[in-house]
């Protein structure tokens, strides 16, 4: 079967197209600059042919996106009923990710909620074939840096401890680390995006593990990787990433827990930085 995939070239993006072959399916790519989610003809036309879509196009940020809501409203909310409307007409079911940070107040978490809420209140009330799968903190490798070690636009937990960590720099614990995530394998978000073609429709599932772990002990979990010796300093809290933050599956649909292939991920990032 085909499968639209759009934010194919993403990270998670990749590692779902990367699943749906394993699994015999053929991943049809959708992403810019040749296609966008917020041009609906795009979506359309992409969705001939296809049996399925899995939406993972998004406009990424916390703090970043401050400032920028209007258009992360356009890609995050706009974006996904270009899919739900084309979608439907074809009777296909459609995959939505979310988000573990809803009912946080920042733009990302905001909007990715808005989108998650329409989709199912469209598959309660008309039947919809729409699945919310929300992912949690999800690292692994693939999952660019951003500056000065790489042209993310956005900062990320993982790549940015351990290019720290392997640069001898100081990992800053945002809001001095007391908060709670739930770590989560890309591979295993992967396989419950894929999974969620075939429902369950109207319902959440959490790509999360239900594993409580502190922004500290990942912080000095991925420093025991690299083997250096890093120090960790306490910084500001991050615009819109509240300090006592709490963001851990409650049904958890993934079954491989934090550390679960942290040396290899910190062993990506090794690469990554001594790339010529």
């Amino acid at each position: 079967m085909k499968v639209l995939v759009t934010g194919s070239s993403g990270f998670i993006g990749a590692h779902v197209c990367a699943e749906l072959t394993r699994r015999g399916h053929e991943p049809v790519p959708f992403d810019r600059p040749a296609l966008d989610i917020r041009f609906a003809g795009d979506v359309g036309e992409a969705l001939h042919g296809a049996g399925a879509v899995i939406n993972l196009a998004g406009m990424l940020g916390t703090p970043e996106l401050f400032g920028s809501e209007r258009a992360a409203a356009e890609v995050n909310i706009l974006g996904a009923l270009n899919v739900y409307d084309a979608a439907v007409k074809r009777g296909l079911p459609v995959v939505q990710i979310g988000t573990g940070h809803k009912g946080q107040p920042n733009p990302y978490a905001i909007t990715k909620a808005c989108a998650e809420d329409l989709g199912l209140a469209r598959a309660r009330w008309l039947g919809e074939k729409i699945t919310v799968v929300r992912a949690y903190h999800v690292y692994g490798p693939g999952q660019l840096p951003g500056a000065p070690y790489g042209p993310a636009s956005v900062h990320k937990f993982f790549p940015t401890f351990a290019c720290r960590a392997l640069s001898g720099e100081p990992l800053e614990l945002c809001g001095g680390g007391g908060q709670l995530i739930d770590p989560v394998h890309v591979s295993d978000v992967a396989v419950a995006l894929a999974d969620a073609i075939s429902g369950p429709y109207g319902a959440v599932v959490e790509a999360g593990c239900g594993k409580p772990v502190t922004v500290a002990q990942v912080a000095a979990d991925i420093i025991d990787a690299t083997g250096r010796a890093a120090m960790m300093t306490a910084a500001a809290t991050r615009a819109g990433e509240p300090q006592d933050a709490e963001v851990v599956a409650a049904a958890p649909a993934c079954l491989n827990p934090w550390p679960y292939l942290v040396p290899e991920t910190v062993d990506w990032y090794r690469q990554w930085l001594t790339r010529s």
